[in-house]
């Protein structure tokens, strides 16, 4: 994928962490998503890269220090979904977060973290942009 130009206009930013094929996701404690799964994530504030915001954001929310994130991918919310609703798109980059330490904990608007496998994840209300996320790296391991 090509990267995401350090001046993208990006509404939010999410920050994918991977340990041991589980990934990390927080509970949404706050609308929009309150009680979904997604990444760590949220807004980016004035003046911030989208890399910046989702390494600030994984921080925030569960209290892991990334010092270097990748583009992923961007997610366009075009309209309302079950897990989603903005009144008008809403455009959220996506980073994989290298070598995130310390331990998760829920933290800021997160109501709770968890560390989930690809195929543990269909008991939960996980919102379906992680999913394709979750599966298209999830391929990577079997590799």
């Amino acid at each position: 994928m090509d990267p995401i130009p350090l001046s993208a206009t990006v509404d939010g930013v999410s920050a994918v962490c991977i340990r041991n094929q589980a990934f990390l996701l927080v509970e949404r404690g706050r609308e929009p998503s309150k009680g979904w799964l997604a990444f760590p994530g949220g807004r980016r504030e004035q003046g911030e890269t989208p890399q910046e915001a989702a390494i600030r954001e994984l921080y925030e929310e569960t209290g892991m220090v990334a010092t270097e994130v990748s583009y992923l991918t961007t997610v366009t919310f075009d309209y309302s979904t079950p897990e989603f609703t903005s009144p008008k798109p809403f455009r959220l980059a996506v980073f994989l977060a290298h070598n995130a330490i310390g331990e998760a904990v829920a933290a800021d608007d997160a109501a709770a973290v968890h560390w989930l496998r690809a195929d543990e994840m269909a008991e939960f209300h996980v919102t379906e942009s992680v999913l394709e996320v979750v599966h298209t790296l999830a391929r990577s391991f079997e590799s």
